[in-house]
């Protein structure tokens, strides 16, 4: 089985999963929660005209297409579950919006557009399931109009949470790793999805060398705090001590403002195919 195929199949075993957790109060839900929200945000500080012409891949649910359709854009949604594509529509409708969005299926290393068609594309979620960011940040440069906008979500390599957890140290992982790959040739294990985590600045530069200038970015989320993998404190409480964090990275405190969980990245189109400064 492929590894596209196998995302695929860990999304339909889950589905009922990703419309769930935009309504839970646990601290992760609740971080995926303020993850679409900041993005709209992002959307909000891009100077657009009523009905410009966006595009997300890897709409899922629909939570974020719905709410860029609300604010009066014609919005294209992408994803390569047929499922998906279908609660999507389903979301719309039922907020009102349905005649502002085309859902299809489609993938992110073939985006089914013509090239410079879109304002914005939107891709929130995404990265962290793609073996290599190379392919699809070409395919959405290429959708993109000349000065059109990116706005994209990471995980964050180095997260607060697990920084501090000594059995999920991110420093660990190139051990694990090995492991794995020990157990799956010995047949002890099967290969399954993984998450594809970056630092800020191994993110930053493969924007850079796709073509983007970043405008802004942020990292966000803070916990559910952990040791040795088991949770320290019940939802109420890890939230309110994400809050507190949360407001110190906004204000660009050293080491917090690059400890989040999601970072987050509003980035302009460049000259395609030619590297931008990196600072």
């Amino acid at each position: 089985m492929s590894y596209d195929a196998l995302v695929q199949q860990h999304f339909r075993s889950t589905l009922p999963y990703w419309e769930q957790i935009y309504a839970e109060r646990t601290v992760y839900g609740r971080i995926y929660q303020e993850r679409a929200r900041r993005a709209i945000t992002c959307l909000d500080g891009v100077d657009l005209p009523s009905g410009a012409p966006l595009l997300e891949i890897g709409c899922g649910p629909g939570v974020i297409t719905t709410a860029m359709a609300r604010r009066g854009f014609t919005v294209w949604a992408i994803d390569s579950l047929q499922e998906m594509v279908e609660r999507t529509r389903a979301m719309t409708h039922r907020a009102g919006v349905g005649s502002r969005v085309f859902a299809q299926v489609g993938h992110i290393d073939k985006v089914p557009f013509a090239d410079a068609t879109f304002e914005v594309v939107v891709l929130i979620g995404v990265s962290e399931w793609l073996v290599s960011l190379t392919q699809p940040l070409r395919e959405i440069v290429r959708v993109l109009k000349p000065g059109g906008h990116l706005i994209i979500s990471a995980d964050n390599n180095w997260p607060l949470h697990q920084i501090l957890d000594p059995l999920v140290n991110p420093a660990l992982k190139p051990i694990k790793r090995r492991i794995g790959r020990i157990l799956r040739s010995a047949g002890w294990r099967t290969l399954r999805p993984r998450f594809h985590a970056y630092s800020v600045r191994d993110f930053d530069d493969e924007l850079a060398t796709a073509g983007f200038e970043k405008i802004a970015g942020q990292t966000l989320g803070f916990g559910p705090f952990t040791l040795c993998n088991r949770i320290l404190l019940n939802d109420d409480a890890g939230w309110k001590l994400h809050l507190r964090l949360q407001k110190l990275a906004d204000k660009g405190v050293p080491l917090l403002r690059s400890a989040g969980l999601v970072y987050l990245v509003l980035a302009r189109k460049g000259r395609t195919g030619v590297s931008l400064d990196r600072r």
